[in-house]
């Protein structure tokens, strides 16, 4: 039986949006946009046909949230380069970038292991209540999938908030360098709290999103963009009943995360670059800035499921992904127009033998629900 996407998308959307329900606090809303568009963000209860989201603290939102808003990252551990094409991808329209950016990825040596090891530095902004300066509530996961086993393992460690930047560290600063802050309800400290959970797979809940890619089909994927988009649509189009432009949308989000951290081949990653390089509004954003300092180039998508844009960020000389920004394109519910939202910077990603530290979850936090919502009684089918 088809899982109804309208009824997913639905309990998922701000209780704002819902005619005669009580309006969240900011926080929670952001909380709840934040798990919708990050990869492997919900956690999926074995015994229901569909996720169930239940609201969260503000940490074990991040917690449960990857995604795919991910912004700049450092890669180590990848594959050495061959030799690329000599010409420069950081001038033309955001098509011609993703497809430069392909021709050099698609260079980069397979690599092989284990264990395709993926560590993100999230971080997801909050202005503070009363105060002129902004916090990012910062979160670290860590993956580790065995993709021919379809299997993937993950860990999540709150790393404390920090000033979003030099501005808000210099407004911080004149309002005595608190040490935690209260937003709205959540309180969330400069120190972090360390693990908050790991998920093994065969455990009380599992990790999973929507529109999620059975690892296992990695291999069998097309390399040719036309024909990689062919089979991602008919993958989604067999388990979500939707109308067709949310089907697009889904196999959008599946291909930034094959560009992105998932343990696909150089020509598949090539292949999803150029599946991307064909969408309406891509744009070039030039030379940017990541997180951690570095230059890349960048391009930016309209966002599949809300009023933002996605701006995927790759490494100059050999195209691998510096990861995605998640940008305001309008101001509301407390946003303005152009701010950035949140970010993922990925330090690691390799091939290994190392396993994972655990193979048991740590206490079950029970299903997901959106506020005011029920969780979902009809047993898997």
């Amino acid at each position: 039986m088809k899982n109804d996407i309208l009824h997913r998308l639905t309990a998922a959307r701000p209780a704002h949006l819902d005619p005669g329900r009580p309006t969240p606090s900011p926080v929670r809303e952001k909380e709840l946009a934040t798990v919708m568009t990050r990869p492997r963000a919900t956690r999926r209860a074995r015994a229901t046909a569909q996720p169930r989201r239940v609201s969260r603290p503000l940490l074990s939102g991040l917690a449960l949230a990857t995604a795919t808003a991910v912004a700049a990252v450092v890669i180590t551990g990848t594959a050495p380069e061959k030799p690329g094409p000599a010409h420069s991808a950081t001038s033309g329209s955001g098509s011609q970038i993703l497809l430069a950016a392909a021709s050099h990825v698609e260079q980069q040596l397979a690599g092989s292991g284990t264990y395709w090891y993926v560590e993100e530095h999230l971080g997801s902004l909050h202005k503070v209540p009363g105060k002129n300066y902004t916090v990012a509530v910062r979160t670290e996961q860590r993956y580790w999938t065995a993709a021919a086993k379809n299997k993937q393992w993950s860990q999540l460690l709150d790393l404390g908030a920090r000033p979003a930047t030099k501005a808000d560290e210099a407004a911080w600063k004149a309002d005595g360098s608190p040490a935690s802050w209260n937003l709205r309800g959540e309180t969330v400290t400069y120190a972090g709290k360390g693990e908050i959970q790991h998920d093994a797979p065969g455990g009380t809940a599992d990790i999973g999103t929507m529109g999620d890619l059975p690892l296992r089909l990695l291999a069998t994927l097309p390399t040719d963009e036309q024909a990689l988009r062919k089979r991602l649509f008919a993958l989604v189009d067999k388990d979500y009943n939707a109308p067709e432009k949310i089907l697009d949308r889904i196999v959008v989000d599946t291909a930034v995360r094959l560009a992105t951290t998932l343990p696909s081949t150089p020509a598949l990653r090539a292949a999803a670059y150029r599946l991307l390089a064909a969408e309406p509004g891509v744009r070039s954003l030039g030379d940017v800035k990541d997180h951690t300092g570095r230059t890349g180039y960048a391009v930016a998508l309209p966002s599949p499921h809300e009023p933002a844009e996605l701006r995927l960020i790759f490494d100059k000389s050999t195209g691998m992904p510096l990861g995605i920004e998640k940008v305001a394109t309008r101001s509301g519910d407390g946003v303005s127009k152009g701010e950035l939202q949140d970010y993922t910077t990925i330090t690691s990603m390799k091939w290994t033998e190392d396993a994972p530290p655990f193979d048991t979850d740590t206490e079950d936090p029970g299903p997901i629900s959106a506020p005011g919502e029920e969780p979902d009684a009809e047993p898997a089918r």
